[in-house]
């Protein structure tokens, strides 16, 4: 019976594991018809509630504030990002896609 309990912890907490990771992941990526949902003066706070987390954030040293990446797949010229550009205030004030192109 003890096995029988272990095993039922072991599966719950893996099932927990592999959920939180799946969720986190989710915000990483967007969908092209996802990037016109951003507009010049948005917050990061809307953009976030918008499109959901960066899967990475940059400061470029000559930017006066940082720019969200997000990855978007099934673009059609190979892997391709969107980049966000925020002003010192924490507003949007550009976005474009970057095309990286295909992987070797």
């Amino acid at each position: 019976m003890t096995d029988n309990r272990a095993y039922r912890w072991l599966m719950l907490g893996a099932f927990t594991a592999v959920s939180t990771l799946a969720q986190a992941a989710s915000g990483f990526s967007v969908t092209q018809a996802d990037e016109k949902r951003v507009a010049t003066g948005m917050s990061t706070a809307d953009v976030q509630r918008s499109l959901g987390p960066p899967a990475r954030v940059i400061q470029y040293p000559n930017q006066p504030g940082p720019t969200w990446i997000y990855q978007v797949p099934g673009a059609p010229f190979g892997l391709t990002e969107f980049a966000i550009d925020f002003g010192p205030d924490n507003r949007v004030v550009s976005a474009s896609e970057i095309v990286i192109g295909n992987e070797l």
